[in-house]
């Protein structure tokens, strides 16, 4: 398995992998921004300072994350999945590792996600990294499912 960083040659992983897991695994259906963003991760993320990670089982994808530039010096990491089979091996916590990697490369102030109460196990892989509750900063879009919101200090 390996983590890469968007390249042209993966479009299309994103939007199916997240979309599947969303409607499948979570019964929630995207919201019209966000089939945008996973469609478009050059434009949605890249284009303004952010990035998209894929972890691939060879040619395979097996897990997507993105991270956003909210404001100068916050950023949030978004859209994080992992397909069913490749649950299990470590991958989710690699690809926010990327995220932190790369905020903190940025000088990024703080790391932000936002999630759901019944993604427990998730909950706790971001609580054993330093991830906090916290409010929403400038510059976050807060979707209607959201019901917590964290936040990991990376720089002064």
């Amino acid at each position: 398995m390996t983590i890469e960083k968007y390249d042209q040659k993966f479009d299309g992983f994103f939007e199916s992998i997240w979309v599947d897991w969303l409607k499948y695994t979570m019964s929630i259906e995207p919201q019209p921004s966000d089939i945008d963003e996973v469609r478009n991760p050059f434009q949605s993320y890249i284009k303004n300072g952010g990035m998209a990670f894929y972890a691939l089982n060879e040619t395979k994808c097996v897990g997507v994350v993105a991270v956003k530039k909210l404001n100068h010096r916050d950023y949030e990491f978004c859209k994080l999945v992992v397909s069913e089979p490749a649950r299990g091996m470590g991958l989710g916590k690699k690809l926010v590792q990327e995220c932190i990697d790369f905020v903190t490369t940025e000088n990024g102030r703080y790391l932000y996600l936002q999630s759901f109460y019944k993604l427990e196990i998730a909950l706790k892989m971001y609580d054993s990294l330093g991830f906090t509750e916290s409010d929403a900063p400038d510059g976050m879009n807060v979707v209607k499912r959201t019901e917590i919101i964290m936040r990991l200090k990376l720089n002064d």
